[in-house]
């Protein structure tokens, strides 16, 4: 009896360990959840017809993104962690307080944890040749900081990471912006909303900051007022979903229902473009670089322009043709990214 049991374990365990490659006969690959970038499909040869020396070690990498029931097992294991652990297995996401999920890449601005002061420098100096530029050209510059949402929301932070945003980079650097004289809108004294489970704004959080924005500008705008409407379904947070991939459970959202008067002038249309141009809505014309929080904060600033343009570009070189304003908008947590290359 006691032999049986032993080779029944040992069968269940290689069971077990044999399930998630040998399921790819049965159920097939596991797709990419939130913004995954899977390994791709290993190669004999490259495209040189050279053969491909690291070709074992991309198989592990294929095989341990595209096993299956992968996302199944990590939503298991996310979930037996927060419930039994209270912690995140998932690297990205900091497990908050009454269900908030916060980026743990925003965790050196929460805790203090600044740049130095010669790359501050270096970033305001950056910001200001880059205000500069725009104004030779006969255009008004704005720089707009989305604050971090544990910025905005640190009471549901966990009690283990210690708040000192009076240190963050985006504090030590307004007074040199200051001094510098380069332009920038306040975004962090607005009760912007945030999404429990995702890293950005709502939609009417955009709003709020899109006329926070404007108002800087001297132009005059109400998105903030709406109306909003419930979506019909439920939308998954990036960071739930890079939490528990395989769960379908989402966050009520809000869309704005007023009648937006521009129209799209590139393919594809949305914020997933890289470059988004639009025509319509109000008078002037825009250049505005933006990141992730620009998906939802574009669509009231092309309202407000005749002529608008929204760049993922982070090189920051403003391209030929006549603009009266531009914007850069970019999250927080990316303030470092504006130090210049030495």
């Amino acid at each position: 009896m006691k032999q049986f049991c032993s080779k029944l374990y040992i069968a269940l365990a290689l069971l077990l360990c044999l399930t998630p490659s040998l399921g790819l006969l049965v159920f097939g690959e596991s797709g990419a959840a939130a913004n995954q970038v899977l390994a791709p499909r290993p190669e004999l040869r490259g495209r040189d017809g050279a053969w491909n020396l690291s070709v074992l070690s991309d198989s592990a990498d294929w095989l341990a993104d595209h096993f299956a029931l992968r996302q199944q097992l990590v939503s298991l294991w996310g979930r037996l962690n927060a419930e039994l652990l209270r912690s995140s297995p998932e690297e990205q996401v900091i497990l908050g307080r009454e269900g908030w999920l916060y980026f743990a890449p925003t965790l050196p601005d929460y805790c203090g944890q600044s740049l130095s002061e010669e790359e501050l420098e270096a970033v305001a100096s950056h910001l200001a040749r880059i205000q500069a530029e725009a104004e030779s050209r006969g255009a008004r510059f704005l720089l707009a900081v989305a604050p971090n949402k544990n910025s905005l929301y640190p009471r549901y932070m966990p009690a283990a990471y210690p708040e000192n945003h009076a240190e963050s980079s985006w504090e030590k650097l307004r007074p040199l912006l200051d001094a510098k004289g380069v332009a920038y809108v306040d975004l962090f004294s607005l009760p912007l909303p945030y999404y429990r489970t995702d890293t950005h704004w709502t939609a009417e959080g955009a709003a709020m900051a899109a006329d926070k924005l404007l108002a800087s500008l001297g132009r005059e705008s109400a998105y903030a007022a709406g109306p909003f409407l419930k979506e019909p379904e439920p939308q998954p947070g990036d960071l739930y979903e890079m939490l528990y991939p395989a769960r379908p459970a989402g966050e009520d959202t809000l869309a704005y229902a007023g009648a937006f008067r521009f129209e799209h002038l590139t393919q594809p249309k949305g914020g997933s473009a890289i470059t988004i141009r639009t025509e319509g809505g109000g008078t002037g014309s825009l250049y505005c670089w933006r990141d992730s929080f620009g998906v939802a904060l574009y669509p009231y600033l092309a309202d407000a322009f005749a002529q608008a343009c929204f760049s993922r570009s982070t090189d920051y070189t403003l391209p030929e043709g006549d603009y009266d304003v531009v914007i850069l908008e970019l999250v927080e947590r990316s303030i470092p990214n504006l130090v210049p290359d030495t």
